[in-house]
């Protein structure tokens, strides 16, 4: 059911108590709430100059209570030229609603979504044993202007957009897709418009975040609030990458001087690596975040940890349409400590034929499923971008973790039916073999029949070995390619096991695209 865009007005009386500041020009900077002289409806005037009106007193009341004091009554003539948006609609977290002509009852969660309540002991479980009294009834006129959700069927569905209530630590949070965020104070939850018995409280856990609401927030004040959808998908043509520089105190200009020399190169060396096949746009302003005691933790060990917060953070105040986050810092991370220069989190996946299954953790990091994956960099200051060689190694290095979103997971089913893992390097089963014929960021060695028994390595020919392309299977995998293309994939079963050097002692031995497909499915978007 989409949400109606004109619509009906309810006119409700109000008290004398409404604001009336004449404006003979339509220019309301610094007000949000107004109204026409002579008339009774109210308006939530939103950052693009666009009117959405109260429907009835109820509405209005669920988020800004009865305080009428900041409503601006302007000319009719100065109103009509502000276009007029949707309905607002009740607030999360505060009624429950329902029409008069039906007898379910409905929770609220944000951007006007509706999920019924199947039973009274469900309502009672979640809304306590008064569950009734906020039961509100809605005009069928109205009814147009919400969606229909899934139904809450379990006590641990607390709607969101909810104010929640710790019952041991009496602390209060705000619940948005699943995830509970603090508020500093009583004062911080009164400064969002909510009311005290509006909690709720639940014996349940759930994730909560680090950073403190603080005061007014509009991310949960916002009339005006599009609904959370789910929005993990299988993109790979047109893809979207934010930067986050991350400093731990002082920061100077050489620093990020480095990360904008890098990121002006990714578009075109991933649109090079995937032989023009896909591309991504890293245009979107690099995010400079300065640690504010949420966002790092500092180990025994000297080294400092990047919390969730970090994304979190950023998710706060930038659009959730990425499908990757680069995340440079000015301090060694932990993983750092290792021979590992940086490294891919998996975010989301809805891809098949891949063996990496279907997952989303999106929530746990602010987005609602659009994020694929978050790419740790690390330390700046290890990456040398000012030499070509330095540039190359740094863009080689982001094209092998933006391909872990696709690969190397695989396996095939051999001669016998089982499956062998013969093209995946066996210490981590998530990088391509050393012995793989083929040559990509994720591994493989290119290598060469010689005719007698000895295959040479065409990477150690190569000038730069960090020029490397996305080979004829990681395409495949990437969804970029059908099956038909990919040929046969080769790979040295070596005489002496182990032997590393640019000319070995080996067996061929080739890998159909069918016998991927038969250990892994073929590649697709899931339908689930």
């Amino acid at each position: 059911m989409k949400i109606i865009t004109k619509s009906i007005i309810f006119v409700f009386c109000l008290s004398s108590i409404l604001g009336n500041f004449l404006f003979g020009s339509p220019v309301l900077a610094g007000f949000e709430l107004i109204k026409a002289k002579n008339t009774n409806t109210i308006y939530y005037l939103d950052s693009h100059n666009i009117r959405h009106p109260f429907p009835n007193k109820v509405t209005f009341e669920s988020w800004y209570g009865t305080d009428y004091s900041s409503i601006v009554t302007v000319n009719k003539s100065d109103l009509l030229k502000y276009p007029l948006g949707k309905n607002i609609t009740v607030r999360p977290g505060t009624y429950l609603v329902k029409i008069q002509t039906a007898p379910e009852v409905y929770a609220v969660e944000t951007g006007g979504v509706l999920r019924q309540i199947k039973d009274e002991d469900i309502a009672e479980r979640i809304y306590g044993k008064n569950w009734a009294k906020r039961v509100v009834d809605i005009d069928d006129v109205f009814f147009q202007n919400y969606i229909i959700g899934e139904p809450i069927i379990h006590d641990y569905s607390i709607p969101d957009g909810s104010l929640y209530k710790d019952k041991q630590t009496q602390k209060y949070y705000y619940l948005n897709n699943e995830i509970l965020q603090p508020f500093t104070s009583v004062d911080a939850v009164l400064a969002n418009h909510f009311k005290l018995t509006d909690a709720l409280t639940s014996t349940w856990s759930y994730s909560k975040r680090d950073k403190p609401i603080v005061g007014l927030n509009k991310n949960i004040f916002n009339p005006i609030a599009a609904p959370l959808k789910k929005q993990r998908d299988c993109e790979n043509k047109k893809l979207k990458a934010a930067v986050i520089f991350l400093a731990d105190k002082d920061y100077n200009n050489q620093e990020v001087a480095s990360v904008e020399k890098i990121k002006k190169e990714i578009s075109r060396h991933f649109s090079w690596a995937t032989s023009e096949l896909s591309n991504i746009d890293v245009d979107y302003p690099t995010v400079v975040l300065s640690n504010d005691s949420y966002l790092i933790k500092k180990r025994n060990d000297g080294l400092t940890e990047v919390k969730n917060e970090v994304v979190n953070t950023f998710y706060d105040n930038n659009e959730d349409i990425f499908d990757f986050i680069f995340i440079w810092t000015n301090f060694k991370i932990p993983t750092e400590g290792s021979n590992e220069i940086a490294r891919f989190f998996p975010v989301t996946n809805k891809q098949d034929g891949i063996n990496r299954g279907n997952f989303d953790w999106a929530q746990m990091y602010g987005s609602s499923g659009k994020l694929k994956g978050i790419i740790m960099m690390g330390d700046i200051n290890k990456y040398h971008p000012q030499t070509e060689a330095g540039l190359n190694e740094s863009l080689n290095i982001i094209v092998h973790e933006i391909l872990h979103n696709w690969a190397a997971y695989i396996g095939f089913a051999n001669a016998n039916g089982q499956i062998s893992q013969a093209l995946l390097r066996p210490d981590d089963l998530q990088h391509w073999s050393y012995y793989a014929g083929f040559i990509s960021p994720l591994g493989g060695s290119g290598w060469v029949d010689n005719g007698n028994g000895t295959f040479t390595s065409e990477l150690s020919k190569m000038t730069d070995s960090n020029l490397r392309p996305y080979s004829e299977l990681d395409l495949y995998l990437m969804g970029l390619i059908p099956s038909q293309l990919v040929s046969p994939v080769m790979y040295v079963q070596p005489k002496i096991y182990g032997e590393v050097s640019n000319t070995i002692s080996g067996t061929a031995k080739y890998v159909t695209i069918d016998q991927i497909i038969s250990a892994n499915g073929k590649v697709q978007c899931s339908p689930n």
